[in-house]
């Protein structure tokens, strides 16, 4: 062997350590005291069908059983919504007209004739937060109709269902063609059963959600950053209530050493049988306890919930407020703020909810082109330039200086500093409606002044000052009144 190595010798391999280069960012470095954060730099679209019906199944249960959860889900849609489309054409009594012809249409807007307009919308706006999305689809029945389509029944029903991901179907740049939905909303993929589903074309379903990221077509619940706080602060009260209904039981406890009542206390050993044996707890009221010599009764006292208990659950909902955009003040608990802070919580919570209505707009702007169509189509409305476009009134806004803004806005309306558009906007109402309305009610006015004038033979003046301002202007007065102003003239002289 020693032969052998010499004529072939062995090369020593050489050995070189291996250095250790620490990431410069330690956010990302991996440690014992941390878990390990999966690996998800991948498209929005990819593993996420099972995750999005996992987590939206647990929001549903949460949004029915928790108050927390319910409240703030209907709160974003109470004061988001409705939205009410106007017309905008350059003729005003067209507007009207079609305004009128959309309020009649949203009175029956289901295709079930359950819900109107503004009912759906609200639906719609729940189960966004509450599910993920959901859709609405146009359908023909007695005319346009509405039918939402709630998250559960878009999937992969079909078995030849390719290019489908998690029930769309979409082109190279990610534009929607077709959802899949099913036509039984009780089966789902955990039946044996053949799903009965259809291909819905992607111009006859509108689907709503709040997207974050670009590739997303299917929506998650608002709730899926505190699942787990939820559900923490639901077990962990109802543990504390198990313990303080357990503790509430005890009033007090009798320390002894054997455990067992003196019956000299009692003074029974004269009592025969026969006796009825009528004691004086049984004529007196309250309770009388019996103690043995060394005995100790002790009020029973506990501390449950301790006083931290409420501000850890303070913190738990305040990191569901946030991850919801809804201030925890605005949500939870409003006492103890100040005028100005409570202004800028206000504000806040009016651009969450703006959010919101911009999420909203193209759908409804979509019905109203839908509706208005269908009304030419039948002759119902003249066709004028721009029929389709529309403007989207949103309700009134929140605030808590309502007197003071509305002083500061008439004036800004006599300054022609605000249209009258900005002024009924503000309060959720539409201009021009409000201005048709104004004048209905002057020339009702006018005409009654007139025949009250003519009865009592009072001058017209004073009857219009009584409708309109409540004052009584004698002729007495309005002389003074008229000497006043002739006053102010300048004296030619």
């Amino acid at each position: 062997m020693k032969i052998f190595d010499r004529i072939f010798p062995k090369k020593e391999e050489k050995v070189t350590e291996k250095a250790y280069h620490p990431t410069y960012w330690d956010g990302i470095q991996r440690s014992r005291e941390r878990k390990n954060i999966p690996y998800t730099f991948k498209s929005a679209r990819v593993n996420q069908t099972w995750s999005r019906k996992e987590m939206a199944s647990i929001s549903r249960y949460l949004y029915d059983n928790d108050g927390i959860v319910h409240g703030a889900i209907n709160d974003m849609a109470r004061y988001s919504l409705p939205l009410t489309p106007q017309a905008i054409t350059d003729d005003p009594y067209w507007n009207l007209e079609a305004e009128a012809y959309f309020k009649e249409w949203s009175h029956n807007a289901d295709v079930g004739g359950r819900y109107g307009f503004d009912e759906l919308q609200k639906i719609c706006s729940i189960a966004i937060d509450r599910d993920g999305d959901c859709g609405v689809l146009f359908v023909r029945y007695n005319g346009l109709k509405l039918q939402i389509v709630e998250s559960h029944r878009v999937g992969n029903y079909l078995e030849d269902d390719s290019g489908f991901i998690d029930g769309v179907k979409t082109n190279k740049f990610g534009m929607p063609l077709e959802y899949l939905v099913a036509d039984e909303s009780i089966y789902g993929e955990f039946f044996p059963q053949a799903v009965k589903a259809k291909r819905v074309p992607a111009n006859a379903i509108s689907w709503l959600l709040d997207p974050e990221r670009a590739e997303q077509q299917r929506g998650l619940p608002a709730i899926k950053h505190a699942i787990n706080h939820i559900r923490d602060i639901k077990e962990i009260l109802d543990f504390e209530k198990i313990g303080v209904k357990n503790l509430s039981t005890i009033a007090a406890v009798l320390e002894s050493e054997t455990g067992e009542a003196d019956p000299d206390a009692w003074n029974t050993h004269d009592i025969s049988e026969d006796a009825t044996r009528l004691t004086v707890n049984e004529i007196q009221s309250g309770s009388i306890p019996v103690l043995k010599k060394g005995e100790k009764l002790s009020p029973f006292s506990y501390n449950r919930p301790s006083p931290t208990f409420q501000g850890f659950l303070e913190f738990l909902i305040r990191e569901f407020s946030v991850g919801m955009g809804l201030p925890y003040e605005f949500l939870w608990h409003p006492a103890g703020i100040t005028g100005p802070a409570q202004r800028f919580i206000m504000g806040k919570a009016q651009r969450r909810f703006n959010e919101r209505q911009r999420t909203f707009s193209p759908f409804i702007r979509k019905v109203w082109t839908m509706v208005i169509s269908e009304a030419l189509q039948k002759k119902k409305l003249a066709p004028v330039k721009d029929w389709y476009k529309c403007r989207i009134q949103a309700p009134k806004e929140l605030t808590i200086d309502a007197g003071r803004e509305a002083m500061q806005e008439r004036e800004d309306v006599t300054a022609g500093l605000m249209t009258m558009r900005e002024h009924y906007g503000k309060r959720g109402m539409d201009w021009q409606s409000e201005c048709q309305q104004r004048g209905k009610e002057l020339k009702y006015i006018l005409e009654k002044a007139k025949v009250i004038a003519e009865e009592l033979d009072v001058e017209f003046s004073t009857i219009v000052n009584l409708m309109t301002k409540g004052e009584f202007i004698g002729s007495s007065q309005q002389e003074e009144n008229d000497e006043g102003d002739n006053s102010d003239q300048p004296n030619d002289d």
